[in-house]
């Protein structure tokens, strides 16, 4: 018989919120419709820049990300959303925008991006069945904290997830082992009475597993887990895990 859990620890992008392609803002962008931001943040910066192109934001904001990426390091290290966003005036060569412009930009940004997830309806069915068994709790890769919680909100869900863990708020990232420390941490249970649930093998299983977590692995898509990343379970639907915990 399957041990019994008492914490269900998800991660949330692409695996409870999943991405609804129609949703999400596009540019075009070499003849084709391309998922970009760049267009909505553009409204707010043409007034000053009135040269800008869609195209030039949109690069920027691609090189910032990977500017982030580089500064991670070993240790999984979290670039802040308002770090990367500076890093994109910085490469489009234009003057930096002031605290309160800078956050009307993220939040429209993060906007554009969150409304392009959506909550299944059997999933929001499933979360309100497993609660009334284990304490339910969310650890996501998200270099900004309010977004998150936002979309959280306008489920009416985020009260049932206890902690909520965002890479942002804690400086860390998965797969990181000091990023699992500070969840596990914030979580306070016995690590073998806690299943994590995420659909990355590099982020979820790896960083769980070393992390010493069960993990169930959602593989929507049918891969092979290398030898080295052995998930304790192995699931194609978010729904399958009912059949993990009776």
């Amino acid at each position: 018989m399957v041990k019994k859990y008492r914490v269900i620890l998800f991660d949330c992008f692409n695996t409870l919120f999943l991405p609804v392609a129609s949703r999400m803002p596009t540019i075009l962008l070499d003849g084709k419709q391309t998922p970009s931001t760049a267009g909505l943040l553009l409204k707010h910066l043409a007034e000053s820049n009135p040269g800008l192109a869609p195209e030039a934001v949109h690069w920027a904001m691609r090189d910032a990300w990977r500017w982030a990426e580089s500064l991670r390091g070993e240790e999984c290290r979290e670039i802040s959303a308002l770090e990367r966003f500076g890093r994109m005036f910085e490469m489009l060569e234009l003057t930096p925008p002031g605290d309160e412009q800078l956050t009307e930009l993220l939040a429209t940004h993060m906007e554009g991006v969150t409304r392009s997830y959506a909550l299944p309806a059997d999933y929001q069915k499933l979360l309100r069945t497993l609660r009334r068994d284990f304490r339910l709790a969310i650890f996501s890769n998200f270099d900004y904290a309010p977004a998150l919680l936002n979309m959280l909100r306008r489920q009416d869900i985020e009260p049932w997830f206890d902690p909520i863990v965002v890479s942002a708020t804690i400086g860390y990232r998965k797969p990181g082992r000091r990023a699992f420390d500070k969840a596990l941490e914030m979580v306070g249970e016995d690590r073998r009475r806690i299943l994590f649930v995420g659909d990355s093998l590099a982020d979820d299983v790896a960083g769980a597993g070393a992390a010493g977590l069960d993990v169930a692995w959602v593989n929507v898509n049918g891969e092979t887990a290398p030898p080295e990343l052995r998930p304790t379970f192995s699931i194609t639907s978010l729904i399958d895990i009912a059949n993990i915990l009776t």
